[in-house]
């Protein structure tokens, strides 16, 4: 038996054993009245007290000897007093929830808490085991008259404590009851924590799909067909679908003929569920005696089936959580940010979260709602709707999420597929504002207040996907206009003014000429050669930083060695370039905004620094590439600087678009030096994201 956090659980309580037998005293008085209601408290504490000793001792040592020991001194008298087979099973589920409660309160982590519980659950079904075997048959020899019923009672018990998971456990407690009768079927209904209704959670016996698919998509609510239960208490049968409606319908006649029958589920006074019961037999009824045989299968297990709905229900919300963990992960993290890539995902994922076959979303433009994006099936019938007269705009004004159970007859003919059945509309809020609308269409059974918070939460994440990728596009659009100002800048300092020098010297050549200087006309003319030649220069490094060719073909370095022999052509600047470690390729992208980075530090190294030598220090090391960029020049104090000064503004940004480290060290007089590192991700090198 595995014991990791028994153990642990175990050498805890052993020295804190008080609360849980206190706990462990009043479930025992109030499920069990007929042994300790007349008792006092102190002496079934005492009892509880022993109890607990007894499977800690089974906890800490990994075996069940202490439960043995004690079942084989005691099994004789629990007999003479007519403990049954039922009483030990419901002691046993009572144990088993007060461990439930202390491991509640003593694991924090939710991982932990989850190996616990599975822990005792086959705990508890070695339990139940050790029960049968030892005991069953000195029981039932001693009781014959509830043979069937104690048969029937410990397969349920070992049903549902065998079973780790919750939708096991139900499926399989129905199936037992479905034995009760001759080809049965049974379907439990379990109350919904956050409405107060009855939805269906577990069924046996139905075979079509059809008559499953009614099945899920049957409630019991306050209204509607009205049956009576074997309890007297009254319940009214609605559907949320078309299969379901007739199903709803029949289900009166079975029940007043005798062929079907409510079962109320209750575990201490608190409502947990309704299980209805039926036969397909021809002319089959309930008789007394098989109705008491469910009543006493159920009442043994509501613990284990009140366990089952609270796993259910926590199960139910960690793959909710991990849905839209993943469901953000996957929109953050969405390549490049592009708006229609972001889309597809919000509406490929919002159909998965829910278990639906098709979704569609819809953005608000103008008076219209427009249906971009689509996944599955079906699709929107027509691509625009009026926002003051279509059904979806009236949906979209009011701004809040609806859940239609028959689409064919609430949403108007012209605005439906005719392949819609089940429908949820949920409204993309942006604080005042309202961008369009997601649904989804055809999940089977319906969708239910659950789906609504699940797509309530995840309309508000893919509102802020839409929104970091329109952020996204509209910065790179400033990037571009950026680089436009900065080019424009560089055309008007260097090649601008150098065309101005050009047609001064030669107008001051052409007078020359004409008053007879021709020595001084030469010398104009060897100044313009010169002008012309730098004024080259200087166009060939515009181009060549619009879009260097070294880039692609020679990578990082490459493409840096060739700028820095335009610098030291150029401007006369001492250029020097470094390389340690095993060099190779990072994502095009990477390299193209180092590179950018490198000819900033370099225009400031020319143009403000005054510095007469420059050195470049490329070093790849396993993991991570770092790029320095150092100079000799005047230096400055970064405290004082603009925020834009000197261009650092535009390194700034290019670093955190490939999310590297920056570092800018520089002193007046002391030179600068400007560190940026990467880290390496996955992909080919020398090739885009």
């Amino acid at each position: 038996m595995k014991n990791e956090k028994l153990k642990k659980i175990g050498e805890y309580l052993l020295e804190n054993t008080d609360a849980v037998a206190a706990y462990l005293a009043e479930l025992l008085i109030a499920n069990q009245p007929r042994w300790y209601a007349g008792m006092e408290f102190e002496k079934c504490r005492e009892i509880a007290y022993g109890r607990v000793e007894m499977n800690l001792g089974c906890f800490t040592r990994g075996d069940f000897v202490p439960l043995e020991n004690h079942f084989l001194s005691c099994a004789e008298i629990k007999l003479d007093r007519g403990v049954g087979i039922r009483d030990l099973v419901e002691g046993t589920m009572l144990s088993k929830k007060a461990f439930i409660n202390a491991g509640q309160e003593f694991f924090e982590d939710k991982n932990d808490l989850l190996i616990f519980l599975h822990e005792l659950e086959e705990y508890s079904a070695g339990v139940l085991s050790i029960i049968t075997d030892r005991y069953s048959s000195m029981l039932l020899s001693r009781l014959n008259t509830e043979h069937v019923r104690n048969k029937l009672l410990l397969e349920a018990s070992r049903t549902v404590t065998s079973a780790l998971d919750p939708d096991e456990v139900l499926s399989r407690l129905a199936e037992v009851l479905a034995g009760t009768v001759g080809e049965g079927c049974c379907t439990i209904f379990l109350v919904d924590s956050e409405t107060g209704g009855l939805a269906p959670c577990a069924g046996f016996g139905y075979g079509s799909k059809e008559c499953q698919s009614a099945l899920q998509g049957l409630r019991l609510c306050p209204s509607g067909n009205t049956l009576s239960g074997v309890d007297g208490k009254s319940y009214g049968f609605c559907s949320s679908n078309k299969a379901s409606l007739s199903f709803a319908d029949i289900l009166p006649d079975a029940v007043r003929s005798g062929s079907a029958s409510l079962f109320h589920i209750t575990n201490s006074g608190r409502m947990v569920g309704v299980a209805l019961v039926s036969s397909d037999q021809p002319g089959f009824t309930f008789d007394e005696a098989t109705s008491e045989l469910i009543g006493g299968i159920l009442n043994t297990v509501a613990v284990a089936i009140e366990s089952a709905a609270a796993a259910r229900r926590t199960k139910r919300q960690l793959l909710e959580s991990e849905s839209l963990r993943r469901v953000a992960n996957v929109l953050l993290e969405c390549p490049e940010g592009k708006e229609s890539k972001v889309l597809s995902l919000i509406a490929e994922e919002a159909r998965t979260i829910v278990n639906g076959m098709g979704s569609v979303l819809m953005l608000h433009e103008g008076d219209y709602l427009h249906c971009v994006c689509s996944a599955g099936t079906p699709k929107c019938p027509v691509e625009f709707y009026s926002v003051k007269s279509s059904y979806y705009g009236r949906v979209f004004k009011e701004g809040k999420t609806i859940i239609v159970r028959d689409a064919q007859s609430e949403v108007p003919k012209a605005e439906r597929n005719d392949e819609v059945r089940t429908l949820i509309i949920v409204p993309l809020l942006e604080g005042d504002k309202k961008p369009g609308l997601l649904m989804v269409s055809n999940k089977s059974g319906g969708f239910d207040s659950a789906d609504k918070r699940i797509m309530e939460m995840f309309a508000a994440q893919a509102v802020l996907a839409l929104r970091n990728s329109r952020m996204f596009e509209q910065s790179e659009k400033l990037v571009v206009q950026g680089e436009r100002q900065r080019l424009a800048r560089e055309l008007h300092d260097s090649v601008t003014q150098a065309l101005y020098a050009i047609t001064f010297c030669s107008d001051a050549a052409v007078r020359s000429l004409e008053s007879g200087k021709e020595t001084a006309a030469i010398e104009q003319l060897k100044a313009l050669q010169g002008m012309a030649q730098q004024g080259m220069r200087d166009m060939r490094s515009l181009i060549f930083d619009l879009h260097p060719p070294e880039l692609e073909s020679e990578g990082l370095v490459g493409a840096i060695q060739a700028r820095l022999n335009s610098v030291e052509i150029r401007s006369g600047l001492g250029a020097d370039l470094l390389v340690e470690g095993d060099e190779r390729r990072l994502p095009l992208r990477v390299e193209e905004e180092i590179f950018r980075i490198a000819i900033e530090a370099l225009n400031n190294s020319t143009k403000h620094s005054k510095a007469e030598s420059v050195t470049v220090h490329v070093d790849f090391v396993e993991g991570e590439t770092t790029v320095k960029i150092i100079d000799d020049g005047q230096g400055f104090d970064i405290a004082t600087l603009p925020t834009g000064g000197m261009g650092l503004r535009s390194i700034r940004e290019r670093a955190d678009k490939i999310n590297a480290e920056l570092v800018i060290a520089s002193e007046p007089g002391k030179g600068t030096v400007l560190t940026v590192k990467v880290f390496d991700v996955e992909g080919d090198g020398g090739e885009d994201e």
